[in-house]
């Protein structure tokens, strides 16, 4: 009898759990038959206008030692023999589709380009025959610098010799080019700092920008020297003759 018990038991048991599968199956199937995905609207979306990313900063070229600056359009516009934060070595270097990007002059707008023969030019807009000649992409080396080579030809990309002056777009086989077409991008960041300090990793000794600013502004304390103690000695030393009695006369 308790063996029959147990197995009855034991169905009940199972058998609600099936109930309960089977409801959740078709609370499921209902909620997937009311959910509707228009194929035809995702490429509208993906289409659409995309936000693009614009940071500024600065190129350091390996070779020359010096930073890169977008001068005038032309041939001659570019090189890479500028220093910091002067003579137009102020660059915007914008995101577009494609994980791809275009560098500027921040002060004229003009782009950082190749023509047919693979060498820099700057342009005021990128060409209608050459519509990919503005786009490079952005790689990162095992010694930590960055090259940008061009979108349709991988093999050419930026680089400027010791003097300054631009080396074409392919490296030449038997000459050490390779370290010129490496840089460091420094970018400027002027964007508000909202998220909490990470007090370990911070150095000792760090001060923080809110306080430096309310140390410049707090007026300096004038040095007051008091001489008071001073002029009392000296005062009570230059009394005593008064005080005292010549030749024995009282006064």
């Amino acid at each position: 009898m308790r063996k029959s018990a147990h197995s009855f038991s034991f169905i009940c048991r199972s058998s609600k759990l099936l109930l309960i599968l089977l409801l959740c199956l078709v609370n499921f199937s209902q909620v997937v038959s009311g959910f509707k995905f228009d194929l035809q609207k995702l490429p509208e979306t993906l289409n659409g206008p995309q936000t693009s990313l614009v940071r500024k900063g600065y190129l350091w070229n390996l070779c020359s030692k010096k930073f890169v600056r977008i001068k005038k359009p032309g041939s001659r516009g570019v090189d890479a023999t500028g220093t910091k934060g002067k003579d137009f070595t102020l660059l915007k270097v914008t995101s577009i589709d494609g994980g791809f990007l275009r560098i500027q002059g921040m002060d004229n707008n003009l782009f950082l380009c190749f023509n047919k023969k693979g060498k820099l030019r700057i342009r005021n807009r990128p060409p209608r025959s050459l519509p990919h000649s503005c786009d490079f992409s952005q790689n990162l080396t095992t010694l930590g610098y960055h090259t940008f080579k061009l979108r349709d030809r991988p093999d050419w990309s930026v680089g400027f010799k010791k003097n300054g002056r631009k080396l074409p777009g392919f490296i030449r086989p038997g000459k050490n080019h390779e370290r010129c077409h490496h840089f460091e991008l420094e970018i400027i960041d002027l964007r508000v700092r909202t998220q909490p300090y990470d007090f370990d990793k911070l150095p000792p000794g760090y001060v923080f920008p809110n306080e430096r600013k309310n140390k410049n502004k707090q007026k300096r304390r004038r040095k007051i020297r008091h001489k008071r103690r001073k002029n009392l000695r000296r005062g009570r030393l230059r009394g005593r003759h008064l005080l005292e009695k010549p030749n024995g006369i009282d006064r």
